[in-house]
């Protein structure tokens, strides 16, 4: 089933548009036997600016429904429950349903009675630096089956922003190097020293690249820099090579 994650990365390579990595993401996902699936952003509209990308096959209700009710607050159920709970979400799962209000209560059941029919009873959730939730309504349950298709939601997210975005300039991209140190503190949370033993450089160099990578990114924290990649889709794109002919 791996292999079905680095095929689908393989065919977004030629793709150049965001239907067309739509279109792909539809038929990877169903190849793995999912029949419904959406793919948000589920942080605050305040926090994530641009980065309201949309990608689904749910009935048009049900996306009304998932951003209309909750408009004016911080975060809908649903998604505080993809942010708070590890592993599969269950519609009918106590431990997040319980902590509801009433009202929220109903709008879940609203949303899962919209979104599975008779179908089942899972939702599938996945993370990228708190960016992209992939939920998946019908579908399997294997462990690795789900690991993958999460692989490929996420992917998908990032091909989607960086086809979205302008153009970088060569010397905006990260260089191979530069993206290597910032892509393992960003997603593995790795301190500089782990980093150089894994590079085999001196812990100055990995702060060296890292603070070189912060000025092509434009931020000052290593929140800002992990933001700036998912924005300009470079968080799981590899570094170019070489040194950038102009800065």
């Amino acid at each position: 089933m791996r292999s079905q994650y680095w095929t689908f990365v393989e065919a977004c390579e030629d793709l150049t548009t965001v239907r067309a990595v739509k279109e792909s993401l539809v038929r990877a996902l169903g190849a793995l036997g999912v029949e419904q699936f959406a793919l948000v952003t589920h942080a605050r509209p305040e926090d994530i600016g641009s980065l309201m990308v949309l990608v689904h096959n749910w009935p048009a209700e049900a996306i009304e429904l998932l951003w209309g009710h909750f408009a004016g607050e911080s975060l809908n159920p649903l998604f505080a429950a993809v942010e708070q709970t590890d592993g599969i979400l269950g519609w009918s799962s106590p431990g997040w349903l319980g902590a509801l209000r009433k009202d929220e209560r109903m709008w879940v059941a609203r949303l899962r009675d919209l979104v599975r029919g008779e179908g089942a009873s899972k939702l599938v959730k996945s993370t990228v630096v708190n960016a992209s939730c992939s939920i998946t309504t019908q579908g399997p349950a294997d462990p690795e089956r789900v690991r993958v298709c999460i692989r490929i939601a996420n992917f998908a997210f990032q091909q989607i922003q960086f086809l979205q975005r302008p153009r970088l300039s060569e010397a905006e991209r990260l260089t191979v190097r530069e993206h290597e140190v910032m892509y393992r503190a960003a997603v593995f949370g790795e301190r500089p020293s782990k980093v150089a033993r894994r590079l085999g450089v001196k812990v100055s160099t990995v702060r060296t690249l890292r603070q070189k990578a912060y000025g092509r990114l434009d931020a000052e924290s290593p929140e800002q820099a992990t933001w700036r990649m998912i924005e300009t889709g470079q968080l799981f794109r590899g570094g170019r090579k070489g040194k950038p002919r102009t800065w």
